[in-house]
């Protein structure tokens, strides 16, 4: 008998569609404006950078599989139709694996660049180990798992129930997957929060950015909805509509995680709208933010950061900044004078202007 596509199937086909092709859409404006300030006006690109590119990547061709299982009207179908839609499904899978392992260490990556304590920095390689980790550890289960291989995705291979594990294992199997990709949406959904908290800015500003941080939420709850739908696999009569469900709440993870991981690029065009509405998130210039995390590391950092701040080149004129953060100092005595007008006359070839506290680090002998 030819498969039935029930009117619920098809609605949920159609919601599909309506959701998540908007949702990629709104994904691609934090991820383009992402590339751009890091290739533009400075080539700033680094690995995080190509990660989220691959990921972005291979969201979009797990989008085009599962869409093969889409039917948006009602009504029979050929078995030849739900053979094409369960191999496509099938190799969906691996690849919404690959696709939320790129994203994840995108994000470890991106986290990576700030000047972090060393107990911060082992909590976010150990994350992007056991998300590395569980990818590569269901890859030879998915291919292996029947006798002979193509049974796992050929609905019509001979005697498929007894050579391939039973249904029940595919499911704990993928409730053990879904229990560590959920820690690791909320694990790096929360993480940046605290990172982040710490930078020296305004309260609506670091309010803001801990808002677009904070969206890998949504990829967690996505998370949470697609294990409950899988976990409730045998208790249902339409495998089919299941299936349609649990397509949408993949698609949904990927792109919503996508949408978190670049997110924070887009802090500045609202605070640049929002400054045009008469809201400003900041009183101070910036260009400057710093953590407070007292090591070399963050040193070197601050001292780059405020060379940029105060104009490095010898024949431009110093920006204006607050006199309790500037002191001049003399190249050639390796003598400092602090400056007590907001507006610092340059002296060409003589004169560099660097943080005071920097100074102070210095005379301490740190």
């Amino acid at each position: 008998m030819a498969p039935f596509i029930t009117e619920r199937a098809a609605f949920l086909a159609r919601v599909h569609f309506g959701v998540t092709i908007p949702l990629l859409a709104l994904a691609l404006i934090p991820f383009c404006a992402r590339i751009y300030v890091r290739i533009w006006p400075v080539w700033r690109l680094g690995w995080d950078d190509v990660f989220i590119i691959a990921g972005l990547a291979c969201s979009i061709i797990d989008w085009g599989l599962l869409v093969q299982e889409m039917h948006v009207h009602s009504g029979y179908t050929t078995i030849e139709e739900v053979r094409e839609a369960v191999f496509f499904a099938y190799f969906a899978i691996p690849v919404w694996a690959i696709s939320m392992t790129l994203i994840k260490t995108s994000i470890v990556l991106t986290l990576l660049r700030l000047p972090l304590k060393k107990s911060w920095r082992v909590c976010l390689y150990v994350i992007g180990a056991v998300q590395i980790t569980y990818c590569f550890a269901d890859m030879p289960y998915l291919f292996f798992k029947c006798r002979p291989f193509h049974a796992a995705w050929d609905i019509m291979a001979p005697d498929r129930n007894l050579k391939c594990p039973k249904l029940h294992t595919d499911i704990l199997v993928s409730s053990i997957g879904s229990a560590i990709n959920i820690t690791t949406d909320l694990l790096l959904s929360v993480a940046p929060m605290f990172i982040l908290w710490n930078l020296r800015r305004p309260l609506r500003e670091r309010v803001v950015i801990c808002i677009l941080t904070g969206m890998g939420l949504f990829a967690s709850g996505a998370s949470i909805m697609k294990a409950v739908v899988i976990a409730d696999w045998t208790n249902v009569d339409d495998q089919w509509e299941m299936a349609m469900a649990i397509a949408t709440w993949t698609v949904l993870e990927q792109f919503i995680s996508l949408f978190a991981a670049c997110s924070p690029s887009l802090k500045g065009p609202i605070q640049a709208l929002l400054e045009k509405c008469g809201f400003n998130l900041t009183r101070q210039d910036t260009n400057v933010s710093f953590v407070h995390i007292p090591s070399r590391m963050r040193e070197n950092h601050l001292r780059r950061e405020a060379r940029e701040w105060l104009g490095e080149e010898n024949s431009q004129s110093p920006r204006q900044g607050p006199s309790e953060l500037i002191a001049v100092v003399d190249e050639e005595s390796q003598q400092s004078k602090i400056s007590s007008s907001l507006v610092l006359p340059p002296v060409p070839g003589q004169k560099t202007l660097i943080p005071q506290f920097l100074l102070r680090r210095q005379k301490d002998g740190v």
